[in-house]
């Protein structure tokens, strides 16, 4: 019976660690940007509404430009993809929405390779939802 009470417990502290999550807006007012990784590329989003996306190591996939953002969790991005050290069209234009959701307030401090800054990259789990070319 303590077995039960104590995951009961557990797990509604959990429920309201969760709820006082700032959301990635607050965030980025408060810190000015908002970064975080999926091993081989670092997204980064600033308070000027400009958007970064690098590769983590020598040679990757590129996207500069813009985000918005609608409500609280998904952020469509407009920019120029690329690639690092690689073969790149001149205006490869697209957009993509992705989903972002804070896991916790853990970091981690990074050395950004291409923007030589560093960062403080936030756990998160994501999906990109849509990625569309643009004429």
């Amino acid at each position: 019976m303590l077995f039960v009470i104590t995951v009961i417990l557990a797990l509604l502290a959990g429920t309201s660690i969760e709820a006082e999550l700032p959301s990635i807006i607050e965030i980025i007012d408060e810190e000015g940007q908002f970064a975080f990784t999926d091993g081989s590329s670092t997204y980064l989003l600033l308070d000027d509404g400009s958007f970064y996306l690098e590769p983590t190591g020598l040679s990757g996939r590129a996207v500069e430009g813009n985000w918005t953002n609608s409500d609280s969790n998904r952020f469509e991005i407009t920019g120029i993809w690329g690639w690092y050290n690689g073969i790149s069209s001149i205006d490869d234009k697209r957009r993509m929405t992705i989903f972002i959701y804070l896991r916790s307030m853990e970091t981690e401090v990074s050395e950004l390779l291409w923007r030589s800054a560093d960062s403080k990259l936030y756990d998160v789990y994501f999906t990109i939802e849509e990625i569309t070319k643009i004429e």
